[in-house]
């Protein structure tokens, strides 16, 4: 890092952020599903420093092993989606008193528990939630004067401070040591130049989708500086600075084959992926390879996400040809071309290596069709400030006629109108899975009023199996079409998870972040658009949607215990969560 001054509250600001993230994933993956949970004050009160107040609810959690968890918040949530009012209490076994432990012994404690419910140990989780927690100190460090993270476009992607609000190590990164974090990092509100090769036009693969090859060679790095015979691609530098360690690298570098042309590449900002680079007034958005672990994953384009993704933008398109007016308010940043370069020589586990490597995904520059200062990334509109409040207070309009909860309603159904139908109706009438979660999901509007909502990165849309596989062409290559595609089941469940979990519980805590009591009113506005949804579908059949309107429960994605497992993020179940019209949660 830069030396900076120091900002001695980043710390615990930032304790408090992934303490919280943690005890969301407790709550949702095993406290409602196991039954630890409830609503009442602790019989034995040692140690607590808080009091039953008006507003202020008990929230306890008692596993099986003996192990007590307290907090207190606003209200009583039937799935789990809270605002936090006291630091989190423990009291172990054989202990009589509650504690506030530090976090690293809250984790220690909590993953020993998992671990003998689970009967799996994975001591590397307790790093990575270790990892993510420095990061997230350096971040606010960094950022905690800066300006509203909503301003626009770039800002939003580059102000989601905190993560995955539910995910135990939100901000988990496996920079190489020697990575010069502040100007990669998308928190940072980093700018920098991408790292350029040139390589041989021979072994250059180019797939576009009704596009001109030149445009896109343009787009992918400074042709100038290329050679007879050459293209110049760009690349994260980082990737850039691993790529160049691998043996078959170093020697095609030494030979001239490759050219390293360094850090000479267009200035770009880094989006809150890491890997996906936005390059101010070109036609594309850079969605390059990362081979290093965030979070739980590699961060690299797979080879069958690289030829499968021409297959997803041309189902979209032709889909969006239908006018369906459904899908009105619907809007996709197109992903119609990608590249990347491999040795014509080499055999077709290294044509991969390289391909995986090298390739790149262009993404459509929607600001320059929206406005950049109209587009806002949904995941760090229903975020918190450093300060633990509702960005979103701020960002909705000053003149609010009717009351603040009135307006807030209004705002919230002019919202659901761009979401809810389009991801559904492309579920039940056309079968494409979307993943509608709040890092998928740009917010259009005119100023601040939700006017569309635009989908942004194909990586996980599939296709419904028979349904969805329609609409591929008939000459796919069967590992490409088996990637892409999903049962019916496994759809639902990514939809619904996307949509009403990870989407809609965090918009309607942020709406009703300092008024508890509208939450109940938000819901039952999802329901009644759920509804209009359903009359809109008319004769399709929707039997997930019609036992979701009759109470069903809403699967939810395991973010704590894959990684418990060290499973890979795809390998990720779900547990069922109640109905947040179906259930009434009673506090004590």
């Amino acid at each position: 890092m830069n030396e900076r001054q120091l900002f001695y509250p980043a710390r615990a600001i930032s304790e408090r952020e992934s303490t919280h993230a943690l005890l969301n994933c407790i709550i949702r993956e095993y406290a409602i599903p196991g039954g630890y949970l409830a609503h009442h004050w602790p019989e034995c009160r040692h140690g607590l420093m808080v009091a039953p107040a008006e507003g202020v609810y008990p929230l306890a959690i008692h596993w099986p092993d003996g192990l007590a968890l307290f907090i207190t918040v606003d209200r009583c949530s039937a799935l789990g989606a809270h605002r936090y009012l006291s630091p989190l209490y423990m009291k172990r076994p054989d202990e009589t008193d509650w504690c506030v432990f530090s976090m690293g012994q809250h984790v220690t404690t909590l993953l020993a528990t998992l671990t003998g419910l689970e009967g799996v140990r994975n001591d590397e989780l307790a790093t990575q939630i270790s990892d993510s927690l420095e990061t997230m100190t350096e971040i606010v460090q960094a950022r905690h004067q800066a300006g509203s993270p909503l301003l626009d476009y770039v800002a939003s992607e580059q102000g989601l401070w905190f993560g995955h609000p539910s995910h135990p190590a939100p901000k988990a990164r496996h920079w190489p040591n020697d990575t010069d974090r502040d100007a990669v990092t998308p928190e940072h509100q980093a700018q920098c130049a991408l790292y350029q090769f040139a390589v041989p036009k021979r072994g250059l693969e180019v797939v576009v989708n009704g596009l001109d090859e030149a445009l896109i060679i343009d787009s992918v790095g400074r042709q100038h500086q290329a050679r007879a015979g050459e293209v110049v691609i760009s690349m994260h530098p980082v990737q850039a600075a691993l790529f160049k360690q691998a043996p078959a690298v170093q020697a095609l570098l030494a030979s001239g084959t490759l050219r390293d042309l360094g850090a000479s590449g267009r200035r770009a900002s880094p989006t809150a992926s890491l890997r996906t680079w936005y390059v101010d007034q070109q036609p594309f958005f850079i969605k390059g390879s990362l081979n290093l672990r965030v979070t739980n994953c590699v961060r690299k384009n797979a080879w069958y996400e690289l030829e499968g993704t021409l297959v997803i933008d041309r189902v979209l398109q032709t889909l969006v040809a239908e006018n369906d007016p459904a899908l009105a308010r619907l809007r996709l940043a197109r992903e119609p071309a990608v590249l990347w370069w491999a040795p014509p020589e080499v055999e077709e586990g290294q044509r991969r290596w390289f391909m995986e490597q090298t390739g790149i995904i262009l993404r459509e520059n929607f600001c320059l069709r929206e406005g950049r200062h109209r587009c806002v990334l949904t995941a760090t509109l229903v975020a918190r400030n450093v300060d633990g409040n509702a960005l979103l207070d701020d960002f909705l309009p000053r003149h609010r006629q009717g009351g603040a909860g009135q307006y807030a309603l209004n705002w919230f159904s002019a919202y659901l109108e761009t979401l809810l139908a389009p991801v559904l109706v492309l579920f039940f009438r056309y079968g494409v899975v979307l993943e509608p979660h709040l890092q998928n999901c740009v917010l259009i509007h005119d100023q601040g009023q939700p006017r569309d909502m635009l989908l942004r990165d194909f990586e996980g849309i599939k296709l419904v199996d028979g349904q969805g596989t329609r609409w591929m062409d008939a000459d796919i290559p069967g590992h490409v079409r088996d990637a892409m595609t999903y049962s019916r089941a496994q759809g639902w469940r990514r939809v619904v998870y996307c949509l009403l979990i990870n989407h809609l519980s965090e918009a309607v805590l942020a709406l009703s972040w300092n008024r508890p009591a509208l939450a109940p009113a938000l819901w039952a506005q999802v329901r009644e658009h759920l509804v209009e949804v359903r009359s809109t579908l008319g004769e399709t059949e929707a039997p997930e949607l019609d036992a979701l309107l009759d109470g069903a429960s809403l699967p939810c994605k395991t973010n704590l215990k894959v990684r418990l497992m060290a499973g890979a993020d795809r390998e990720a179940g779900y547990v069922d969560l109640p109905s947040p019209w179906a259930m009434e949660v009673a506090c004590a």
